[in-house]
């Protein structure tokens, strides 16, 4: 049974996307212009999308293109991380100048895969067509049936947050694989909103948080990303707590703050072990003193974090709060 309602957030995504790639495919270097004109933002929503519905309905059609949006997306996250080292790494004189080429070259060697990878999968030559029309055969109804559905699947991921906190005891140690990976964890919650295109609105109850002067600062009230698209017609919806929504973009800000902050320091650590005779610990210091911040700065980005999300979950229990049932 075809879908013959005119909303379809999958198609306002992919048109947003299929625009980007018909004007790349005339660019000398398409990947560049790709990552210049912000093709991630596409993207993540296409990525948000099939990640959600494929956790809920296992269908081939969302695990495939979900495949195949991530791996795009990845590419030209990694592209990012390189710029953004060599740009926050520019204006100090501490570190050596071939250390920044060294950066662009692996930004250079990235774009130039991903033009590879733009042509090698049609991309450019209008692959994705073939999910757009896969889609307008599928049976996406946006009923009461289909919002149940996602709301337990939102469930299930904040589920997954507790589980993954409570096997760390709430104490970051790592900061990729446990403060990154949660701030991930958390994000997609929050990217949901965006990529649905108006399925997910927020809701003020009437409960007063006692967490509401610290999390809902000016930079949070204000920000673009927790304006989410109006509700469109004729469809049902699911409701986020506004309050708790904004808390969790406090936190997700918080710790990319902290994040970034901790790859800097990891990344100059690598390059230092690599290039150098010297030890983990020499190279930690190196690093520590060239971005002038104490050298156990790392451990204390990673307590700073454990105790933010030890009072959001435990105390402040804001994703109990975040999906109205």
């Amino acid at each position: 049974m075809k879908n013959t309602q005119t909303f379809n957030p999958f198609l306002f995504h992919c048109s947003k996307l299929q625009e980007l790639l018909n004007l790349a495919s005339k660019q000398e270097n398409s990947a560049l212009w790709l990552f210049e004109n912000n093709a991630r933002t596409p993207l993540f929503m296409l990525e948000a999308l099939t990640r959600i519905h494929n956790k809920t309905f296992d269908e081939k059609l969302f695990t495939k293109w979900h495949k195949r949006f991530k791996t795009l997306e990845d590419i030209f996250g990694k592209i990012d991380y390189y710029i953004w080292l060599q740009k926050e790494f520019s204006d100090n004189k501490k570190i050596d100048k071939s250390i920044l080429d060294a950066y662009q070259k692996k930004a250079t060697k990235l774009i130039a895969t991903c033009n590879k990878r733009l042509q090698k999968k049609d991309w450019l030559k209008g692959k994705l067509y073939s999910f757009t029309v896969k889609l307008s055969n599928y049976d996406l109804e946006f009923n009461q049936e289909y919002i149940d559905a996602l709301k337990e699947t939102i469930t299930d991921e904040i589920t997954d947050i507790i589980i993954f906190l409570e096997k760390i005891n709430f104490t970051f140690t790592i900061l990729e694989d446990e403060l990154h990976d949660m701030r991930r964890k958390l994000r997609w919650l929050s990217i949901y909103g965006q990529a649905l295109n108006g399925l997910i609105q927020l809701k003020k109850t009437t409960i007063k948080n006692k967490f509401q002067q610290k999390y809902l600062t000016k930079t949070i009230l204000n920000s673009p990303y927790n304006k989410l698209p109006a509700k469109p017609k004729n469809v049902e919806i699911l409701e986020y707590d506004t309050d708790s929504f904004f808390a969790m973009s406090w936190v997700i800000n918080e710790f990319g703050a902290l994040k970034d902050e901790g790859i800097k320091l990891e990344a100059l650590q690598n390059i230092y072990l690599k290039r150098e005779d010297i030890t983990a610990y020499q190279a930690k210091q190196k690093s520590s003193k060239n971005l002038n911040v104490i050298v156990n700065r790392e451990e204390e980005i990673l307590n700073q974090a454990s105790d933010i999300i030890k009072t959001f979950i435990l105390k402040d229990k804001v994703l109990d709060k975040l999906l109205i049932k």
